[in-house]
């Protein structure tokens, strides 16, 4: 109950002890258990990450993603997911709970000689590889590139939402009209934000993936033009100050409108390959996707790109095959494991990441009791040791051991300052 909690209720350890308590005490037949501790209950699903990251691979067929991420500190977290080509779904979007933990290395040193040998140690692992699907960092792209060298029958699969933010920002950051759009969408946004009109903020920007999130702030300036030329008043909002702080939309409504034909053009291409994935006829489920979508010259121009680039995808493909063509379930492995470390990320890398990679496959109780009876507190600790090594966490609890200790010793001066003046410090 305690790891479901926390793997599928999205609980934090903390919360699930005390959630535990309060029906213990709530339910009569349960008055006499006690809830284990934060601490135990991160132990546990801890060891359900470690069993799932140790327990052999299946040999055959495998489909696999991979990717990093980066907390404070020289480390990155580089993860490999995968799926075997028959356990592949089709007609929903790839789960976290369909992969497999294939591969997790925390390094302060990733390049294309890493990430080569992670694949090699992958192939050994699960036996074959036919497909890999990345979002096309540089350094992740040069390591599948040598590693199709001498695997020419392997794949290399590009990112779908990533490829189609970069056609997203080839149209609009080279647009002047976009800059100054964007100009007037922050000023209005810090005006707007202290007025009663507040409920109409638009979407806050977010530098370093804007174009994966422009959508919704196009969606939102075509229903505040929307608002501002409905003619039917509405008692809770003063329609007057929204058409004075608003009012300049009018000026770009042509532009927001092929805007929104660009943005829903995405969309769908987005939301056919994590739906079906990469296949023969992936183009024309594209087509079909955006066939109820108005397209005017520009938009054409737009579909012509994403279309080209689902052609390259699916190229030579057979009748039945299918391979990952969104990266999105590892991310949002990612985003799962920074939300379980909260605080902690402040502090790099920790052992909580075996906690994040738990989330990774079936979770069934079958599995959760052989994890706890089978891995040793020791195994974690040791794994911790050697994979992590020294966090930046286990860094400032040393240089705070060093302080103490140096301001323990009276009388003595450190780096020319007396102790006495240190203490203030």
């Amino acid at each position: 109950m305690c790891v479901r909690l926390v793997l599928k209720g999205a609980s934090p350890f903390r919360t699930a002890t005390n959630s535990l308590k309060i029906t213990f005490e709530a339910l009569p037949e349960t008055s006499k258990y006690k809830a284990p501790s934060r601490t135990t209950i991160k132990r546990w699903v801890q060891k359900v990450g470690y069993y799932k990251l140790v327990s052999p691979k299946t040999k055959g067929d495998w489909r696999i993603m991979l990717d990093a991420s980066i907390q404070i500190g020289p480390y990155k977290c580089l993860i490999v997911l995968g799926c075997l080509k028959a356990n592949l779904p089709r007609g929903r979007p790839l789960k976290l709970e369909d992969l497999e933990i294939l591969y997790l290395k925390i390094t302060a040193k990733l390049n294309s000689e890493v990430v080569f040998d992670t694949l090699n140690k992958v192939k050994f692992l699960v036996g074959s590889i036919s497909g890999i699907t990345i979002d096309q960092g540089s350094d992740i792209l040069k390591g599948v590139k040598n590693f199709q060298l001498s695997n020419p029958e392997v794949r290399y699969i590009n990112d779908t939402a990533h490829r189609v933010a970069n056609n997203l920002k080839a149209c609009l950051e080279n647009d002047e009209r976009g800059k100054t759009f964007r100009i007037n969408v922050t000023q209005s946004r810090r005006k707007m934000q202290y007025l009663l009109i507040s409920g109409l903020l638009p979407p806050s920007p977010r530098e370093k993936v804007r174009f994966m999130n422009v959508s919704s702030l196009i969606e939102w300036a075509a229903d505040m033009l929307f608002l501002i030329n409905n003619t039917i008043s509405v008692n809770s909002l003063n329609m007057e100050e929204v058409k004075k702080q608003l009012g300049w939309l009018e000026d770009y409504r042509e532009d927001i409108g092929i805007w929104h034909q660009y943005t829903q053009i995405a969309k769908a291409a987005r939301e056919c390959v994590r739906m079906e994935g990469i296949h023969v006829n992936t183009v024309s489920s594209f087509k079909n996707a955006i066939s109820s979508i108005p397209i005017g010259f520009q938009g054409f121009q737009f579909v012509d790109r994403i279309s080209t680039f689902l052609m390259e995808q699916s190229k030579g493909l057979k009748l039945d095959d299918c391979f990952i063509g969104s990266t999105e379930v590892i991310e949002s492995l990612f985003g799962k494991m920074k939300y379980m470390e909260r605080e902690q990320t402040a502090f790099g890398f920790t052992s909580l990441v075996l906690a994040g990679i738990a989330c990774v496959g079936k979770t069934e109780d079958k599995t959760i009791a052989e994890a706890i009876n089978v891995v040793k507190l020791d195994d974690i600790d040791l794994w911790t040791k050697n994979e992590i090594k020294q966090s930046t966490q286990s860094q400032r609890g040393k240089i705070k051991k060093l302080i103490m200790f140096l301001k323990e010793k009276p009388g003595e001066e450190s780096s020319g300052i007396l102790q006495r003046d240190a203490v203030g410090f």
